[in-house]
């Protein structure tokens, strides 16, 4: 293995030596042609549009036109298989964005989702970027597929996104004689601009599922794309729009039943230990622009009923399992608050906050954030104060320094004060500087962060530093990192996998692309991915290394790849993998292989399979993976999730197995219905969560979910209308602006 290391800081260190591009250069760069682009400007109209994606107005026929779209994929820069024109108007009450998407085969444009926030990677769809302030740092993302559903985001980096961001804007679609028409409308209030503002950094794309190509406007390059802001157009134009509204309000009311909460016996008897309750509750979320860069949110009992329920995973390692965020109040504008590497070392991790250790809600009856721009400064403040058994004030507050294009530096500071660990201080600095290399502009960004905690007034401290160096592009994407983590180390607030080590962890991906391309876009192929753990008395804790021999993506969007794995683990005391079965302490290599085949997401049925078999310390282990997916154009998607274990030990044999389902009706992008079902055979529990929303206008809903927790392992089946727990919810949420 230390051979192979040499070979990755080798390799890394001839990517440096490459000649390195001025990041003041670099900002100004610009690709063919040596003609500079023609700079489109929005039309400004006094006129509303009426929202029906017919785009039959007057106004669009004299606003310019964007055509000059290139192929991302599947060849760089490559003519556009079809026809896309973009024109923009600004009405006095929003940015309305019209789309022209013509089609040689109409009858082929795929429209299979209709919900709200679905990935629709599956369909036709469009994306719009939008950096109201051309900082070139912050922007907001909207797509609607050929059905009218809406997605959108904000910005993270070039690699990420916010998923969870939902703003305030609608879309309609047409389908046409040569294809279709899409109409967004986006409220200025929704966006973030400069009093003074006359120009914004846009960019669009298009994606056609059914030749996986993409189509771009500006950075087309396959080393930049949609979230590349320093590469997108610019749009002139805008002259005296509006101030934001004074503020945003969204109130709710919730209505809550919950029948008795039972405990079960083995023998299927049972015994209620909480009685049912009925109870209704209200709530409110103002949103206050205190600049037109900078936002405050203050939240008065929160109530996240519509959040997706976290996913059932059997955990067979001896290392804390990470719950992603899904409540709203957290997720949106959680990129300035991200320090660290999340799943690993995070400074900030926003379900400490809310949540008991068990996942259950924690009644909050006040929350504060403010974040945006101040000049040349992201800033963030986060306070929340919970009630209950948690009883306790938390605050954060993050600040970022604009650095060489779209590089920071930072600093960010956490304090909880709770019973069980008051005056708990955190802080810490970090960087990201991006750079280009070579005649090819190739990325290379160098990050790194230093954080500190105090566990509590007057009680142990720790400190965690990483370092990474990245180089990440097209043909290959080779990074290296090294962490050390104090025992000391943490934070109240924060996520940290493992105290008192050393890690070096990385990979050597490399993905040429064939000359002759019909059938195959690029193979994939890791000379090395590690991921090396030691003690502070430098004995070794755990690693994993894994070699990629082949991998293949193909034109239809279709992967293939196969792995050969290397483990090494050495806890230091017994740790039970399955009830009454436990892994001795000492220390274990093995050996493993694994396949997985990932199918295009065209298809009416795709495809997702992962097998792995070999050693797993002193056993054996075989891993069966599998999902399907079926979607019917243009209502009903269903998928089903399957994921097996079985593990030999000499302390004995087991088997787990965990299923879900996930079933997507829709009436149209704004009634829908979900029903998640999921369970295992090693928590021995079944659960359900279904939901209807219909969104009566935009940023006014109503939610009907309802959850259902059944225990399974039991002498007599168990009964549906006696759950273990369970709860219906009606919640209707009221949008205006003043």
């Amino acid at each position: 293995m230390c051979s192979r290391s040499v070979a990755v800081f080798l390799g890394l260190a001839l990517f440096a030596s490459a000649p390195v591009v001025g990041v003041a250069q670099l900002s100004r760069a610009e690709s063919p042609p040596v003609t500079p682009p023609a700079v489109p400007s929005v039309l400004s109209t006094p006129r509303a549009i009426r929202l029906d994606g017919r785009l039959d107005e007057a106004d669009w026929a004299l606003a310019d036109s964007i055509t000059d779209f290139h192929q991302k994929e599947p060849t760089e820069g490559g003519t556009p298989s079809v026809r896309t024109v973009v024109r923009l108007l600004a009405t006095p009450d929003g940015l309305a964005i019209g789309w022209w998407c013509h089609d040689d085969d109409p009858a082929s444009v795929r429209r299979t989702q209709l919900r709200r926030d679905a990935a629709l990677r599956s369909d036709d769809y469009v994306s719009l970027m939008i950096d109201g302030l051309s900082d070139k740092r912050s922007a907001f993302y909207f797509r609607t597929n050929s059905n009218g559903s809406l997605w959108d985001g904000d910005h993270v980096n070039t690699e990420d996104g916010n998923e969870e961001w939902d703003g305030i804007w609608d879309a309609r679609t047409q389908h046409t004689a040569d294809g279709w028409t899409a109409e967004m409308f986006i409220p200025w209030a929704t966006l973030r601009y400069r009093r003074d503002v006359t120009s914004m950094n846009m960019n669009f794309r298009r994606f056609l599922p059914r030749t996986n190509e993409e189509l771009l406007w500006r950075a087309w390059r396959r080393t930049e794309g949609l979230r590349f802001l320093e590469r997108g157009g610019t749009v002139t134009g805008f002259r005296d729009l509006p101030r934001r509204a004074i503020a945003e309000f969204r109130p709710y009311v919730l209505g809550e039943a919950r029948p008795p909460e039972r405990r079960f016996r083995d023998d299927g008897s049972d015994s209620v230990v909480a009685d049912g309750l009925q109870r209704g509750d209200i709530g409110l979320d103002v949103k206050i622009p205190v600049t037109g860069t900078l936002t405050a949110d203050v939240t008065v009992r929160p109530d996240f009923a519509q959040s997706e329920v976290d996913r059932q995973i059997v955990n067979l390692t001896r290392f804390p399992l990470f719950f992603p965020e899904r409540r709203t109040f957290f997720t949106e504008g959680a990129a300035i608050f991200a320090y660290g590497r999340e799943q690993q070392t995070q400074l900030f991790y926003s379900r400490r906050i809310g949540l008991g250790s068990d996942g259950t809600p924690v009644t909050i009856p006040l929350g504060g954030r403010m974040q945006g721009r101040v000049g040349n400064y992201q800033v963030g403040l986060l306070a929340v104060a919970t009630g209950g058994r948690e009883d306790a004030r938390d605050f954060v507050a993050r600040v970022k320094r604009d650095v060489l294009g779209r590089g920071f530096i930072g600093a960010m500071s956490t304090l909880s004060d709770r019973p069980a660990r008051p005056g708990a201080l955190n802080g810490g600095v970090d960087f990201n500087l991006p750079f280009f290399v070579g005649a090819g502009r190739d990325n290379f960004v160098v990050s790194g962060n230093a954080a500190w905690n105090r566990d509590s007034t007057g009680g142990a401290t720790g400190a965690h530093y990483r370092v990474v160096v990245d180089y990440p592009n097209d043909h290959a994407d080779i990074v290296t990192r090294f962490d050390r983590v104090d025992f000391g180390f943490n934070p109240a607030l924060g996520f940290v996998q493992q105290r008192g080590i050393y890690r070096w962890g990385g990979s050597t991906a490399i993905t040429p692309r064939p000359r002759n391309a019909r059938l195959v876009r690029k193979y994939e192929f890791n000379l090395l991915n590690y991921d090396i753990v030691w003690r502070l008395d430098r004995a070794m804790d755990n690693a994993s290394f894994t070699v990629r021999p082949f991998g293949v993506q193909f034109q239809s969007g279709d992967r293939v790849e196969v792995n050969a794995i290397r483990r090494f683990d050495a806890p230091d005391v017994d740790f039970e993998i399955a009830p009454g079965i436990a892994v001795p302490a000492g220390g274990y290599w093995w050996n493993r292989v694994e396949a997985r085949y990932v199918g295009a997401n065209v298809r009416t049925w795709a495809v997702e399979a992962t097998a792995s078999t070999g050693d797993f310390y002193d056993g054996r282990r075989s891993d069966l993976a599998f999902i399907g997916r079926l979607r019917r154009q243009p209502h009903l998607e269903f998928s089903l999730e399957y994921e097996r274990n079985d593990v030999s030990l000499p302390a004995g044999s087991f088997m787990t197995n965990t299923v879900r389902f996930r079933g997507d009706f829709a009436v149209s992008p704004r009634l829908t219905f979900t029903a998640f079902a999921q369970g295992d055979d090693r928590s021995d529990r079944a659960a359900l969560n279904a939901r209807m929303r219909w969104t009566q206008s935009p940023g006014s809903d109503l939610y009907v979910v309802w959850n259902s927790v059944w225990p399974t392992a039991l002498e007599r089946s168990f009964v549906v209308d006696r759950p273990q727990s369970g709860a219906l919810v009606v919640k209707y949420v009221r949008f205006f602006r003043r």
